[in-house]
């Protein structure tokens, strides 16, 4: 049986859960609150093992860095997901770093330019946050809109991303 395992990353923003599976590895959802389903905090470690879910835990930690960071599609449990729903994650996943993006205009971006209030709705439901940048759409009269783990956590990274990093780490 393959059961579902975290573990938790720090980041700027608080322990941030990472949901997978090995065998093969899947990246289930990403808690940006870190409290999914697990009010004791527990979570494994990272072991030098689990190759994909050391690329995932360093994609974070890239984010974080400022450094632009490839979505691992491969890795992604998307089959829960209707078609719709995953092209909102494709296109949400296109916009640039420090870059926004209405509802509006994603839902034009896919096709569906009266389905923005579905984009908003997909948005809600995406289980890999950061990895698929869902804090980069707003609403069209360009406030922040909801976010999945409040509203503070989506401004804090849209502030975040249009920082410059006061040095270069090499």
């Amino acid at each position: 049986m393959n059961e579902s395992r975290h573990v938790y990353v720090e980041t700027p923003i608080g322990p941030v859960a990472i949901w997978y599976q090995l065998y093969p590895f899947r990246l289930l959802s990403i808690d940006l609150t870190g409290s999914s389903d697990n009010p004791s905090g527990q979570g494994g470690a990272l072991n030098a093992g689990d190759g994909g879910l050391q690329a995932v835990a360093g994609l974070i930690r890239s984010y974080f860095e400022h450094r632009p960071i490839d979505v691992p599609w491969s890795f992604l449990a998307m089959d829960h997901l209707t078609l719709l729903q995953q092209q909102v994650l494709y296109e949400t996943a296109q916009i640039p770093y420090g870059a926004l993006k209405t509802y509006k205009r994603v839902a034009e971006a896919i096709g569906r330019p009266r389905a923005y209030r579905f984009v908003g709705s997909a948005l809600g439901k995406n289980p890999f946050p950061l990895i698929i940048p869902c804090h980069r759409v707003i609403r069209n009269n360009g406030c922040i809109g909801d976010f999945t783990a409040g509203p503070e956590i989506k401004q804090w990274l849209i502030d975040f991303e249009s920082a410059k990093p006061s040095c270069l780490q090499l």
